[in-house]
Parts: structure tokens; C-alpha cells; sequence
């Protein structure tokens, strides 16, 4: 294609991956700029490396997420059908209800109208104490080795990445005033950036509290904890509705692995586990999905039975008013260039990743128009 076709993304989380990977395929030439990438030791400013990920769509009142969720659903479909190494799986998941209440019927019609293959469990089917059940197929995401598998596909495709702590979208428009940058990975022998894009896409999630032109206050974590046990023998997802408001989920991983979680605190930046929430999540796991324990120990339902990995944190990228997806112009060192931003998928990111790459991608091509 003609002309400069260079364009920046900004993070290398789920979204930024997703992003970058669908505007390579769109004929940009794509360079990734991030503090962390897949791989990199965990860190609470990296919220996809301690994502549950699955694909259960949440989006029963919001019309944009729902799009973006059915768009990734088909994009994981056809990536299995590709690549069917890939680490994500297609597995059952069920929906366990103790006592309906309005605005979980709602998520259950939800359900039911977005995966084809939903249906009502019989009573015979279900643990005593639930009322409710439902099962459908869906998808469960192994997080490391997406993450980096999508890392490779971005730089198979041709994309460049550096690793840079950004205080600005700005300092990307002027070699000068750059912070250090270094190749990733560290081994490539990837030219200095020209510093000349034709746009950026702002892919931050949390980080858009710290970009200094472009600061977003709107956006706000929502804490999850969860733990990762060894359960190789959990076929099966589930998510429990208590009758005291809280809920259970068990995500199996392609690996073995299971994730058990969870919480949801709004405003919270806590950044490691607390020992009477661990405790709470694995109460509260083994009384809804006592077979998360190993066969012969299941009977007495001992928390200390349940063979935990790792006790992880993750601080969702909520926004208020929801995902952010939109051109702005940012104006600096005598130019103006195109900002696409796409972030705030609090706890969706996952599973609205690919809709999210593609609707970025139009709008970029709209601007450049």
C-alpha cells in the first residue's frame, strides 16, 4: 500500500495483542510499545497475565459489549479451526442457581438467547440446595501460553515491539523526547523506531490512568482474586449463585490447571491476596464444586486438601460509561494524529478482545480517511 502506513499501539495485554494482530492484518505496519509483555515476570500492573478468561457474555443490557462478545466468539471459533493447537479449549460450562432472583433470570434468558446449545438442566441433574441450572459450550483460555502464543502470531505477521514505560502518548510523535526504549524480543535486531506514526491506538487498560496527555479518570479497577489449583480431572466450568449475593466460578485451563475465584471489588488496589478472602474462595469452591478436591478426599471437604498453585491478583480496567472505543486527535510537536482508543473492558476483556480489534481497526480507517 502507498504512503506511510506506520501506526503505534500502546500495551501489550490481551486487547493491544488483538489489536495489533487485526491491523497487521488490515496492511498496517504495526509497532507495539509497552512496559510488559507475555512471558514477563507477573506483575499487578499487567492485568491480563492474572485473567480467569473464558468466554460467559455479561452483556445482557449493553448492546456494544454484546457485539464485540459475538464477534470474538466467532473469532475463536474459526481460530480453533485454524490452529487447533491453539490454547484455548471448548468445553461445557454450567450456570448453578440457589435462588432465582430477577437480575439473575435475566443473565440466565441472556444466556440461553447468545450460546446456541444452551439448555435447562433436569432437577435429577442437579447438587442438592440449587434450584436452578443451566448448561452450555463455551470457551476456556489458557492465559499464559495465549498470551504468548498471540505475541508470536503478532510478530510472525511482521510486527515490531519495544519494551518502554510511556508517560505520554505524545513522546511517541518525537524521537527527542522518547524515554529508553529496547527491542522485544530482546534478541531482535528491530530498527529505531521513525517516531512518525500515522496514528496510535491506545490499548492501556489501567495504564490509562498514567498517560499524562490523554489521562482518563474515569477509569478504575475492580479487584478479582482467584486461585489457581491443580485439577487436571475438571472437564467441566461452573458458576454458583449463592443465596447471600456472592458467586463461585471454576474455569478449567487446557493445561490442568483451574481457576477458582473469585471477587469483584470496585475501587480496590490491594495488589496480593488477603488470607480470609483465600480462605472464603476456597470454602465457597469446594461447597458448590466439591469435586475440585482429588477423588478419595472429597468426603469431608477439607480446604487443606485443595492443591493450590498460586494465590493471584488482578486489578480489572473498568470504565465508566463502559469500553472506550473512539477516535480523539492528539496534538504535539507540531502534528496531529489519530488516537484510537480501546480500553475499560473491567473483567470482559477476554472475551470481547477480538470484536474489540476489529471495531479499532474501522475506526482507524475511518480516520485516516
Amino acid at each position: 500500500m502507498p504512503g506511510n502506513r506506520g501506526v503505534y499501539v500502546v500495551g501489550a495485554g490481551v486487547v493491544g495483542l488483538s489489536t495489533a494482530i487485526r491491523a497487521l492484518e488490515a496492511g498496517f505496519e504495526v509497532t507495539i510499545f509497552a512496559e510488559l509483555f507475555p512471558g514477563d515476570k507477573k506483575s499487578i500492573k499487567y492485568t491480563s497475565c492474572w485473567a480467569a478468561a473464558n468466554h460467559i457474555s455479561v452483556a445482557s443490557t449493553n448492546e456494544l459489549l454484546h457485539q464485540l462478545e459475538r464477534e470474538t466468539f466467532s473469532a475463536l471459533t474459526q481460530l480453533l479451526k485454524d490452529d487447533p493447537l491453539a490454547p484455548v479449549m471448548s468445553q461445557p460450562h454450567q450456570e448453578h442457581v440457589e435462588t432465582m432472583r430477577p437480575e439473575i433470570q435475566k443473565q440466565m434468558d441472556h444466556l440461553a438467547q447468545f450460546y446456541s446449545d444452551y439448555r435447562v438442566m433436569q432437577p435429577a441433574e442437579l447438587p442438592e440446595g440449587v434450584s436452578y441450572g443451566g448448561e452450555f459450550t463455551t470457551f476456556f483460555i489458557d492465559v499464559p501460553r495465549y498470551l504468548v502464543w498471540l505475541m508470536d502470531r503478532f510478530l510472525i505477521l511482521g510486527g515490531k515491539a519495544f519494551r518502554a514505560t510511556l508517560p505520554s502518548l505524545s513522546v511517541l510523535l518525537s524521537k527527542d523526547n522518547c524515554p529508553t526504549i529496547a527491542p522485544f524480543p530482546p534478541t531482535s535486531t528491530n530498527p529505531t523506531p521513525s517516531f512518525n506514526p500515522v496514528a496510535i491506538l491506545n490499548c492501556t487498560g489501567i495504564g490509562a490512568l498514567s498517560l499524562g496527555d490523554v489521562l482518563d479518570t474515569d477509569v478504575f479497577p475492580t479487584r478479582g482474586e482467584v486461585l489457581i489449583l491443580r485439577a487436571p480431572w475438571i472437564k467441566h466450568g461452573l458458576t454458583h449463585y449463592y443465596n447471600d449475593g456472592h458467586l463461585s466460578y471454576v474455569l478449567p485451563r487446557q493445561s490442568g490447571d483451574v481457576i477458582l475465584g473469585g471477587t469483584f471489588q470496585v475501587g480496590d488496589w490491594h495488589p496480593t491476596s488477603r488470607p480470609e478472602t483465600v480462605k472464603s474462595i476456597k470454602e465457597r469452591g469446594i461447597e458448590a464444586y466439591p469435586e475440585l478436591l482429588p477423588e478419595g478426599k472429597r468426603e469431608f471437604r477439607n480446604i487443606q486438601d485443595l492443591e493450590v498453585v498460586e494465590e493471584c491478583v488482578g486489578l480489572r480496567p473498568t470504565r465508566k460509561g463502559g469500553i472506550r472505543l473512539e477516535v480523539t486527535t492528539l496534538n504535539a510537536h507540531s502534528r496531529s494524529v489519530p488516537v484510537v482508543h480501546n480500553y475499560g473492558h473491567g473483567g470482559a476483556g477476554y472475551q470481547s478482545s477480538w470484536g474489540s480489534a476489529k471495531m479499532a481497526v474501522e475506526l482507524l480507517k475511518s480516520a485516516l480517511q
